[in-house]
C-alpha cells in the first residue's frame, strides 16, 4: 500500500468562483447551501470570498489544496 499527499494549487478567476462552484457543481455541499435562507446564503458566499481573497496573485486567485493518493496492489 503506498499513501502519497499531493499539493496542487486550484487557479479560479475571481473570489466568489469557489462558492459558486459548491453551490453549482457540488453534491452534498449544494445540497446544504440550497435548504439556507437568502440572508444565510448571503453571509455564506461573503465568508467564503473573504477567505479566498488572501490568496489573490495579479487579478487570479491561486488556492492551495492537497490530494491524498492511496494505492493497493495486490
Amino acid at each position: 500500500m503506498s499513501f502519497q499527499t499531493h499539493l496542487v494549487e486550484w487557479n479560479v478567476p475571481t473570489a466568489r468562483y469557489l462558492f459558486e462552484a459548491e453551490r453549482d457543481a457540488g453534491v452534498r455541499t449544494a445540497g446544504l447551501l440550497a435548504r439556507q435562507t437568502s440572508d444565510r446564503l448571503d453571509t455564506i458566499m461573503r465568508a467564503i470570498e473573504n477567505g479566498v481573497r488572501r490568496y489573490a496573485k495579479g487579478d487570479r486567485f491561486i488556492i492551495p489544496m492537497a490530494a491524498h493518493i492511496i494505492m493497493i496492489s495486490k
